[in-house]
């Protein structure tokens, strides 16, 4: 009898620690701006999601934050390197993007080849157009400035399901898994000004800045990896 319970409290302990997992989501992101936002910027937009959870013990709940990246649009030209140095050219480049760093809750069972979750978030959006220098060679910043950014309040839903590819054990007996993730989310972003495409405008004078103000609610498609250990 004490076997049979030694061996029990075993399995248990075993499955609670299995249970107590970090998690790393590495995936590629299609956002697809909505309402207002949509309407500013008419086009949809590209970049990453990145997130770390982990599993709360005995419980199919985790928490952590993660960090979404995307680019609404860039330009490039090429310039002299300076008025006194015309046989060098190099790029200029300007981009616009968003980053979404956020706080993350996430509802998932411990186990299975299929595990559908659902999650919550809360965090900022940081829009932003920067501008670099960049050397035609090495495809490396010279140097860069942001020209226009601003920050705003984001909170939202999603969803999606996991898929086990390798679930195993190391010679010290430490667990590790990897999976592929299918999720998309629907985020609600508050009222920013921010630059478009094209919204940073040179002329005679120096630079001037078409700035457009909305919502920024966004849905994004993902499709990535997850490293469990």
């Amino acid at each position: 009898m004490i076997r049979i319970v030694t061996i029990f409290l075993i399995l248990s302990i075993s499955g609670i620690i299995h249970a107590q997992s970090f998690n790393i989501d590495v995936g590629f992101a299609l956002g697809t701006p909505q309402g207002s936002f949509q309407q500013a910027l008419d086009r949809n937009s590209y970049g990453v999601d990145l997130a770390g959870t982990y599993q709360l013990p005995g419980l199919p709940i985790h928490i952590g934050g993660g960090l979404i990246y995307q680019n609404f649009g860039w330009a490039e030209r090429s310039e002299y390197f300076s008025p006194d140095i015309q046989e060098v050219l190099v790029r200029v480049r300007t981009t616009n993007n968003m980053v979404t760093p956020h706080f993350l809750m996430r509802f998932e069972p411990a186990y299975g080849a299929i595990r559908p979750f659902i999650e919550g978030m809360i965090g900022i959006n940081y829009l932003y157009t920067e501008s670099s220098v960049v050397d035609d060679w090495s495809e490396e910043d010279i140097a860069s400035t942001i020209n226009y950014d601003y920050t705003t309040t984001n909170y939202g839903i999603g969803g999606g399901l996991k898929f086990r590819l390798y679930e195993g054990y190391d010679e010290d007996g430490d667990f590790f898994g990897v999976s592929m993730i299918v999720k998309a989310k629907h985020m609600l972003g508050g009222e920013a000004s921010y630059l478009r495409e094209g919204g940073l405008i040179r002329n005679r004078r120096g630079v001037e800045y078409d700035v457009t103000r909305s919502r920024t609610d966004l849905t994004t498609f993902n499709v990535g990896v997850v490293f469990s250990f």
